[in-house]
């Protein structure tokens, strides 16, 4: 049986079908992977939902704590409660409300004026809340798994997610429900890995210092 010969311009037709067929595909293939990236889902999950939600800055380890405050005005009205400081100062640091007494969780101070309120170390915003009890609350974390809460706040100037700069104002002094009888005041907490710490130990010291003690 007899071979035939395809005809030069058969052959031509042939290849151009063949990388029509191969163009497309690409294209599609392509496509495809755009609409799959881009495509709102409830249950994909984007890369930056995971990591720029839970970004925070880098903050210099040399960065040393200062005080939430740059008034000379201001003073402490109730000291952090701790177990090993002097009777008179544990006196000092129990809260009574409604009956109830508590031991003090942060620093209060108060000023017989307003006065800004400043972030003590770079970080982000993590929260702004409004309690009816503890009166306008900032918090703010840093890379280094230190949380400082500002809380007793007047007007608020920095809203969750702001990146802060040490020193920057966040805010006026306020007052809470615990403390009435402190019209201009500051609730300052610090946090170190999840456990509460006394921040008049700490200032002057820097971040490294601190995580490492």
């Amino acid at each position: 049986m007899k071979k035939r010969k395809l005809k030069p311009f058969v052959k031509i037709s042939a290849i151009g079908v063949f990388l029509i067929v191969c163009l497309v595909s690409i294209v599609s293939l392509s496509d495809n992977k755009t609409n799959t990236v881009s495509k709102t889902s409830d249950d994909f999950t984007y890369v930056n939902d995971y990591i720029f939600d839970n970004y925070y800055p880098v903050v210099n380890q040399e960065e040393k704590l200062t005080k939430p405050y740059t008034s000379e005005k201001v003073s402490i009205y109730k000291n952090f409660y701790d177990k090993d400081a002097t009777e008179e100062e544990q006196k000092n640091s129990i809260i009574y409300h409604e009956g109830i007494y508590m031991q003090n969780s942060g620093v209060d101070y108060k000023s017989d004026e307003q006065f800004d309120v400043v972030s003590s170390l770079s970080g982000t915003v993590t929260n702004v809340t409004d309690d009816t009890l503890l009166g306008k609350t900032v918090e703010i974390r840093n890379s280094s798994e230190i949380i400082i809460v500002y809380q007793s706040l007047g007007e608020v100037l920095v809203k969750k997610g702001d990146n802060v700069t040490q020193g920057q104002i966040i805010a006026k002094s306020g007052t809470c429900t615990l403390n009435n009888d402190v019209t201009n005041g500051l609730h300052f907490e610090m946090y170190k890995n999840g456990s509460v710490i006394n921040p008049e130990k700490y200032y002057d010291k820097s971040i490294k210092e601190l995580v490492n003690n």
